[in-house]
């Protein structure tokens, strides 16, 4: 008596798999999922991926290969000059012309190194270690006689939270130490202001209007450096990267030549003599100065010894 209901059943069963079938081969094959690579982490190609730094726990954020157009265009030199009359023509000059760069993917801290890490720097010897050091670097800081940075026990400069204010030899010792080096002229570019989702070139990390809430620069009217993230996530650039504008001026790995940028050109040499690039601006400065693309001014000597407005970020390639 049982057997016309198993049939029913039976038949009902087919029915429903017959119509599964059929919407999967409507729907395509289902989508595989996210990889994730040994450490349970998105893939470098992913947006926004980041990793910590074993040695002094910084997370950097990824930066993918591309192009990206570096400098600015006269239109641009000449608005900036518009708003900030009285300024010589000198001061933008380094920003053109804007041309196209090429990079392969690399990372970037996304905080500025701060005195609680450099701290660990230190503790490890960091001043004794002379292969951390250049040669000039290690001239300098046997003629300066120098075992920490100059404001190190200088306050408001030294607050465990705030930017190290150090100058290039040591910014290179530090990035030595913890296995990176600092970041080209046109890297530190290329993460403070491409969008390259959009494919668009940022005046400011954040976009392209002036807002004294996202940096901290002399318009903050802050007068002194602020905690490192403090500004983040409002003001942060479009691959996560923090303080780009605005706090202290970071130093890059190039000597300061003229564009177009050229890693081959000689200003990528370690050993070389010269000064070295400052981006980004700082609490001192007004926001002029912390566009992406401006480039402070050569000067001869340790800026370091004007005003504590310098710091550093890290950089590895990929």
């Amino acid at each position: 008596m049982m057997r016309p209901a198993r049939g029913r059943l039976l038949l009902e069963l087919v029915t429903i798999l017959s119509m599964f079938g059929f919407l999967l081969c409507q729907c395509g094959p289902m989508p595989d999922p996210v990889h994730q690579d040994d450490a349970g982490q998105a893939p470098p190609d992913a947006a926004a991926a980041t990793k910590s730094r074993p040695t002094d726990g910084a997370e950097m954020v990824y930066v993918p290969a591309g192009e990206f157009p570096m400098g600015s265009t006269e239109a641009d030199v000449a608005l900036a000059m518009e708003s900030y009359a009285g300024w010589a023509e000198d001061w933008f000059g380094g920003e053109l012309p804007q041309h196209m760069v090429g990079l392969d993917a690399y990372w970037i801290d996304r905080f500025l190194v701060t005195n609680q890490q450099f701290a660990r720097f230190i503790e490890a010897g960091g001043y004794q270690q002379r292969e951390l050091w250049t040669q000039q670097g290690g001239d300098w800081k046997n003629v300066q006689q120098r075992t920490r940075p100059q404001y190190w026990e200088s306050p408001p400069w030294n607050e465990p939270e705030l930017p190290v204010i150090v100058g290039w030899f040591e910014a290179v010792a530090y990035c030595n130490w913890v296995g990176a080096r600092l970041p080209t002229d046109a890297e530190w570019e290329r993460a403070a202001g491409w969008d390259a989702v959009n494919q668009e070139k940022r005046v400011y990390p954040w976009g392209n209007a002036w807002d004294p809430s996202r940096a901290n620069t002399k318009e903050s009217g802050r007068q002194q450096t602020t905690a490192v993230g403090e500004y983040c996530p409002q003001g942060q650039s479009p691959v996560g990267a923090c303080d780009m504008a605005g706090n202290v001026w970071e130093w890059c790995s190039s000597l300061h030549m003229p564009y177009p940028y050229d890693p081959g050109d000689g200003r990528e040499d370690i050993e070389a003599t010269g000064t070295r690039v400052l981006r980004g601006g700082s609490w001192l400065n007004a926001n002029v100065e912390a566009r992406t693309t401006y480039r402070l001014p050569p000067f001869p000597g340790d800026f370091i010894l004007f005003d504590p407005t310098d710091g550093f970020r890290c950089a590895m390639s990929d």
